[in-house]
């Protein structure tokens, strides 16, 4: 009985952190811009030329849909170029999975500037993402309106690019999205952000496998961040299959919640590159190996 005591509160201390490092973040800067003045992107400094070229806003102007869910999903939330409307053109998408206590309408600046590069960028409000469930709810629903009449969304989406990303916990549930979930096969992409691994993973009963993952991936960390040390890091890149497109990097100087957005330049590029075949954004990537803000930077198939 006391070994199930202290189990269940050492599972509950290391959720309290996860908490807290995921929506600390978020709370401070929501809180500080309550109107809406949310440029965040224009905060994060330290930048590489190229990093900081595609950590900007798009040239997309974004719009806002939301549409009430069952249960746990609560609503889906997307963000996607409003020239969409008034347009035939299809656009990739980016479905995202939640941090631990930071759900889609907590971050929803940063879905924004997603969108205004060019993305339908998908997200929902449920709290547990690291089995892949959530981002497969957002993926069903998602490709159900690219299939409705009526929906703004018909005929919009660009089905053969689609990617995940997400941040923490929700880095656990790009593993499973692309690897055990039903649609794992329709994703071209992947970006893990401050991701668990190994022992962490075991201990909170977040299991995946990284070994299974086909799609090229980039794995951001904090190199401060207590929940994603070296060896964990080291670890879930010697996972991953060896003849993989694969990119990973240590950003210096942030917190295990701020590399939700520290790592934007990059992400965004990724997703130009995997999605709309950007060959100037794999050039951005690339930078990644000589950016003196980031440390222990692994590259393959680049």
């Amino acid at each position: 009985m006391k070994m199930k005591i202290m189990t269940f509160l050492l599972v509950a201390l290391a959720i309290g952190f996860f908490f807290q490092g995921c929506a600390s973040f978020w709370e401070h800067y929501n809180a500080t811009h309550p109107n809406g003045n949310n440029k965040y992107y224009e905060m994060i400094t330290g930048l590489s030329p190229r990093e900081a070229e595609y950590m900007k806003f798009g040239l997309y102007e974004p719009k806002s849909f939301e549409a009430t869910a069952t249960g746990t999903i609560g609503k889906h939330i997307v963000w996607y170029p409003a020239e969409m409307e008034l347009s035939k053109k299809q656009y990739p998408v980016i479905i995202s999975n939640n941090g631990t206590g930071v759900p889609a309408s907590k971050y929803q600046e940063w879905f924004r500037r997603m969108a205004s590069w060019g993305f339908i960028v998908v997200g929902n409000e449920e709290p547990t993402s690291w089995n892949g469930n959530s981002a497969q709810a957002s993926l069903d629903w998602i490709l159900k309106q690219n299939a409705l009449s009526g929906s703004i969304f018909y005929h919009h989406l660009d089905t053969a690019n689609i990617g995940t990303v997400g941040h923490s916990q929700g880095g656990t549930g790009v593993e499973n999205a692309v690897t055990m979930q039903p649609g794992a096969s329709r994703y071209k992409a992947a970006v893990m952000l401050a991701s668990t691994y190994n022992g962490k993973n075991g201990f909170l009963r977040w299991e995946a496998d990284a070994s299974k993952i086909r799609v090229p991936i980039l794995i951001l960390v904090a190199d401060t961040d207590g929940l994603t040390p070296l060896k964990d890091y080291n670890s879930l890149w010697k996972a991953l299959p060896s003849n993989l497109i694969k990119v990973a990097g240590r950003r210096s100087g942030c917190g295990h919640g701020e590399m939700l957005v520290y790592g934007d330049g990059y992400v965004t590029a990724w997703f130009l590159w995997h999605l709309k075949g950007d060959p100037k954004a794999r050039t951005a990537i690339m930078e990644l190996k000589s950016n003196k803000s980031y440390k222990e930077i692994r590259t393959n198939g680049l």
